[in-house]
């Protein structure tokens, strides 16, 4: 039976046409056609708005390896330590702006060297106080050693070692971060004093000549 409808002629089913005004565009666009389409277009959609967030996230200054070739497209514009040349488009600030932001460092400064000069403090009093019991520790190690109790005297040497290398390393450190932090503050001092709308201090101009303020005669 179904070889003998399969043998009877069917009628063609064709697909309509464009209208005559839109012929030029060419097969009338099924709705199959039109899925495809629209899902390319929403993926490339979502890369451009990726690669637009990309760009805008991206660090001028930032370091990559292309900067150290000479022929490669990262160095256009650019000296050889991957800086950028001429203006970069950054915003100029003002005198008082720029002196405002360096009174803002100095204050943020001050406050943390205050906190290391007080930790510095600290540590040292440790230190003192773990050389008295490291005197008191070997009193008592040997009246431990002719009783037979307690650590050997080996023993206990290396752990006062210990302790005490652990506490110099750690107020070494803080030292050296004050002595930094100090001369960052005397550093920012001395650009506020040059910035400021009478000089207090002299210095050296960018041409490299040497100035010093002149005093008013008492």
């Amino acid at each position: 039976m179904s070889s003998m409808r399969n043998a009877v002629q069917r009628r063609n089913h064709r697909e309509r046409g464009q209208p005559e005004e839109r012929k030029k565009w060419g097969l009338l666009e099924k709705n199959k056609d039109y899925k495809l389409r629209a899902a390319d277009h929403k993926t490339k959609k979502t890369k451009l708005k990726q690669l637009k967030q990309k760009v805008l996230d991206k660090n001028p200054d930032e370091f990559y390896f292309s900067m150290l070739s000479r022929s490669g497209p990262a160095t256009r514009g650019k000296n050889r330590t991957g800086t950028v040349n001429g203006d970069r488009g950054n915003q100029v600030l003002s005198q008082e702006a720029s002196r405002l932001f360096k009174t803002q460092d100095i204050g943020y400064i001050r406050t943390i060297r205050n906190q290391t000069t007080k930790e510095v403090a600290e540590l040292e009093e440790q230190e003192l106080e773990l050389r008295v019991q490291e005197g008191e520790w070997e009193v008592e190690a040997e009246e431990e050693k002719e009783q037979g109790l307690g650590f050997g005297e080996k023993d206990l040497r290396k752990l006062q070692r210990r302790e005490r290398e652990k506490l110099e390393n750690k107020l070494g450190v803080a030292r050296e971060r004050l002595s930094v932090l100090t001369e960052a503050e005397e550093a920012l001092e001395m650009q506020r004093a040059r910035m400021a709308k009478s000089p207090t201090v002299g210095g050296t101009n960018k041409s490299g000549v040497k100035f010093k303020v002149r005093e008013r005669k008492r």
